[in-house]
C-alpha cells in the first residue's frame, strides 16, 4: 500500500487532459482555487503542471513533449472512469471527512484530502484491502466479534428507534430493540450507537458506468464509547427490512467484499 501527496491543481492538469469534468464522490471545486485564491484558471494549471514536473509525475521535456508516468496515468484513468467506488464519509466536529477508493480493473486507487488541502492517493492492492480502509477510516472497531447480533425492522420502525435514542430517550429506544428480538446487552449497546456514537458515518458502495453512478448499496456505520460497533443497511429486496448488525472492521469488510463479489458476478 503506498501513498503519495498532490497538490490540487496536478489533479486539475489531468483531469483537464483526460477531459473529465466531476470526479464521483467530490465536487469540481475540491480541485481548483479556493475562492479567496486569485489564481486564474490558466495560471492554475501552470502551476498544477510545475508541480508534476518537480514530483516526477510529468516526464520529458517542453520541446520533445510531456507525458505522465505510468503511475499516474493509470491512477488518472481509475479516477475518472471507475466501475466502482467506495464512498466512506465520517462526521466530525466541523464538518464530513471523505476517503473515496476508485476501482477499474486492477486498480484501486484510493482519495482523501489534508486539512492543508492537499490530496493523498494510496494504492490498495484489491477490493478487500479497499474495504477494510473505508471501515476503518469510519471508526468502526478493530476488536473480533465475539457473537453475532441481528435485528431486523422496517424503516418506520428504525426512524422512530433511532429518534428516540438521538433525543436521549436510550431506555425507549432499548425497550423498542428488545421488542424487535434483541437481547438486553445488545438492545443497549446498539441504542447507545445510535444515540451518542463515538464516530459515525457512512459507506457507500457505488456502482458506476461512463463516470455515473448506476446504483448504490449504502451502510450506516456508528462505533458506541464501548468502542462496539454496528451497522445498518437496507436489505437486498424491495420488500424486505432493515437490518442493523454488530460489526467491526474485519466484519464490515467482509460484508462489503462478498457483496460487491456477488454483485458483480451476476454482470
Amino acid at each position: 500500500m503506498a501513498s503519495e501527496f498532490m497538490h490540487p491543481s496536478e489533479f486539475a492538469y489531468a483531469f483537464s487532459y483526460a477531459g473529465a469534468k466531476e470526479i464521483i464522490g467530490w465536487d469540481q471545486n475540491d480541485f481548483l482555487p479556493a475562492a479567496e485564491d486569485a489564481t486564474a484558471p490558466e495560471g492554475w494549471l501552470v502551476l498544477g503542471e510545475t508541480h508534476l514536473v518537480e514530483a516526477g509525475r510529468l516526464v520529458g521535456s517542453a520541446e520533445q513533449g510531456l507525458n505522465f508516468t505510468d503511475d499516474l496515468a493509470s491512477n488518472v484513468l481509475a479516477l475518472v472512469d471507475p466501475s466502482l467506488v467506495l464512498l466512506a464519509e465520517r462526521k466530525e466536529v466541523d464538518g464530513l471527512r471523505r476517503l473515496t477508493v476508485h476501482a477499474a480493473g486492477k486498480n484501486f486507487v484510493g482519495l482523501t484530502r489534508r486539512a492543508d488541502g492537499r490530496f493523498e492517493t494510496t494504492a490498495y492492492s484489491d477490493i478487500t484491502a479497499a474495504a477494510g480502509a473505508c471501515a476503518a477510516f469510519l471508526g468502526a472497531s478493530l476488536n473480533p466479534l465475539n457473537d453475532e447480533a441481528r435485528i431486523e425492522a422496517g424503516f418506520d420502525a428504525f426512524s422512530e428507534l433511532r429518534q428516540s435514542a438521538e433525543q436521549g430517550q436510550i431506555d425507549k429506544a432499548v425497550a423498542s430493540l428488545t421488542a424487535l428480538g434483541a437481547s438486553e446487552n445488545d438492545a443497549t449497546s446498539s441504542a447507545n450507537a445510535l444515540g451518542a456514537p463515538k464516530s459515525s458515518g457512512m459507506l457507500s458502495v457505488l456502482y458506476c458506468a461512463n463516470n455515473a453512478v448506476q446504483d448504490a448499496q449504502p451502510y450506516a456505520v456508528m462505533t458506541n464509547s464501548e468502542d462496539q460497533t454496528w451497522v445498518l443497511f437496507p436489505p437486498a429486496s424491495l420488500d424486505a427490512p432493515l437490518v442493523l448488525e454488530r460489526s467491526s472492521v474485519a466484519s464490515l469488510t467482509a460484508r462489503v467484499s462478498v457483496e460487491i463479489a456477488a454483485r458483480l458476478g451476476k454482470n
